[in-house]
């Protein structure tokens, strides 16, 4: 009778089991962290998930199968290190790295290249492959919404970045840009009249630019693909318009503690954190034993993975070291290479267990390139921050720290040493900084756990079979009914009419009245 009833508990669990698609296929170490976190929080609950990603863990994992894009990261790091611009001592004083274009033209590349690559080809076409979800990144490209429509299964969006206009117009309405900001925008709400004027002519601008210029690029890739894969399986999928805004759901990498407020329709929500493990790995040995002796506290600085210190120019790193050298307190900055002229309290550590560090309580500070991922780990364990924005949503990012009072920015420059050096006296003599990151972190802490959160919406989505009930109603109507183009027509109309009927009274009164006069 046990035997029996174990049996039936096990299918009963079976069948709550889900097979889900997870494509971030991104070749940004940074991109695949987030990639691998939807993995890891899916597997632990217990569901089958197929991870598209240019990092793959190349070990067996229950319930994992990876789809390996390994080239693609090899292609787009080559390229990184044979092109300057990439270079850190190429990039001072240069703050495009919000340019639109730029990013839009650079998305459009490298997606083109993922959705064409013969091994992500291969595992679309194998008719074999089902799924009861698709989970896809958004970064700046839509086209690979057409996933989805291949298995015949719901698409749930998750952005990398901020909230913004340009993904939350996927599930809902275009947001108001009197006060939701633009993704590279370093304004913050409430904004004075200039602000709103701005904002309304970037939202402008690069909608005409997506519509003109992208949207029918990724149009040509989507249906050049898409078409032919869907043959080879035997399916019709739908319009590029009608995929690209059928998403089921929309997760984004933020929160109100360390991001915007920014008003979201029912089936978007915050997941910012649920990438930071929630039992801290320790330490290696030696570091272990470094920061726990550093009686005046550590100092922590990393550039990204993206970024590489050792690209500074020579008199960068010279002059940072000999400021560093200064200081009480003993220095671990992310490095890549070793050299004989590091102060003894500074230490140069090729692999940096970021999480780890930033959990030790003798960490006083971290300093930053400001990424997504960096911002929300440091307001994780509640750490202030020097933050050395360059290119992306840095700046904007650097801004909001700013702006919440737990942090400083320094411009990248051949002398920023200085300029660090007074930053960093500045939060060590100042301990609002340290007060702040805490009062933040625990914001930040007060809600649902992000990981289990999202796993419950995952499901809620594949129970409901779309969760057709949260869409919002804005998609189903046209640009004109939205924004009372009609209402405004009929409005011209009867004031046209009016007018024209005054104007035939008006003419019957005169020939009256000379009429009447003539009389």
């Amino acid at each position: 009778m046990m035997k029996v009833i174990g049996l039936f508990l096990t299918l009963l669990c079976l069948s709550e089991a889900y097979r889900i698609l997870v494509v971030f296929p991104v070749p940004s170490k940074s991109h695949s962290i987030l990639g691998h976190g939807v993995v890891n929080h899916l597997l632990d609950a217990g569901h089958e998930v197929v991870h598209v990603t240019s990092y793959p863990h190349g070990k067996t994992v229950k319930n994992l199968k990876e789809v390996d894009l390994t080239s693609i990261a090899d292609y787009f790091t080559a390229l990184k290190d044979s092109t300057d611009e990439f270079k850190l001592k190429n990039r001072v004083g240069d703050r495009r790295g919000g340019t639109s274009i730029l990013i839009y033209y650079l998305m459009y590349e490298m997606n083109k290249k993922i959705l064409t690559d013969p091994t992500l080809v291969k595992f679309l076409e194998d008719p074999k492959e089902k799924f009861d979800a698709v989970i896809t990144e958004w970064f700046f490209y839509e086209n690979v919404a057409g996933i989805a429509s291949l298995f015949d299964c719901p698409l749930i969006w998750f952005a990398t970045t901020e909230a913004s206009w340009n993904v939350v117009r996927l599930v809902d309405e275009l947001p108001n840009p009197s006060y939701n900001v633009d993704i590279f925008s370093t304004s913050k709400p409430p904004l004075d009249f200039w602000e709103r004027v701005q904002e309304l002519c970037t939202v402008v601008w690069r909608s005409l630019q997506l519509s003109v210029v992208f949207t029918p690029l990724e149009k040509s890739v989507y249906n050049s693909v898409f078409n032919e894969i869907a043959a080879k399986r035997g399916v019709t999928i739908p319009s590029y318009d009608q995929v690209v805004y059928n998403a089921s759901f929309l997760f984004i990498n933020s929160h109100p503690s360390f991001g915007g407020a920014y008003r979201l329709p029912q089936n978007a929500k915050y997941v910012g954190g649920f990438h930071v493990e929630t039992k801290t790995k320790p330490l290696p040995k030696d570091l272990q034993t470094l920061m726990d002796g550093a009686k005046d506290g550590v100092i922590y600085f990393s550039m990204g993975s993206n970024l590489n210190s050792e690209d500074m120019s020579e008199h960068m790193i010279t002059s940072i070291l000999k400021m560093f050298g200064k200081l009480k307190q003993t220095v671990l900055w992310k490095f890549q290479t070793q050299s004989d002229r590091v102060p003894s309290n500074v230490h140069l550590i090729k692999w940096a267990p970021q999480q780890s560090i930033l959990a030790h309580p003798n960490l006083k500070m971290f300093i930053t390139h400001g990424g997504q991922l960096s911002t929300i780990e440091a307001i994780h364990h509640g750490v202030p921050v020097v933050g050395i924005p360059v290119i992306a949503d840095q700046h904007v990012n650097m801004a909001s720290v700013v702006d919440k009072g737990f942090g400083i920015v320094v411009d990248l420059g051949e002398d920023m040493a200085d300029d660090m050096e007074v930053a960093i006296k500045k939060i060590l003599g100042d301990n609002s900084y340290a007060l702040k990151a805490k009062e933040l972190s625990q914001l930040y802490h007060d809600r649902r756990n992000p990981g289990e959160e999202m796993v419950y919406w995952i499901e809620h989505v594949i129970r409901t079979k779309g969760a057709l009930h949260l869409r919002s109603p804005a998609l189903s109507l046209p640009f004109y009914k939205r924004f009372y183009l009609d209402l405004v027509v009929l409005i011209f109309v009867l004031i046209g009419s009016i007018i024209a009927i005054q104007k035939l009274i008006n003419k019957f009164k005169s020939k009256k009245q000379i009429k009447t006069k003539k009389n």
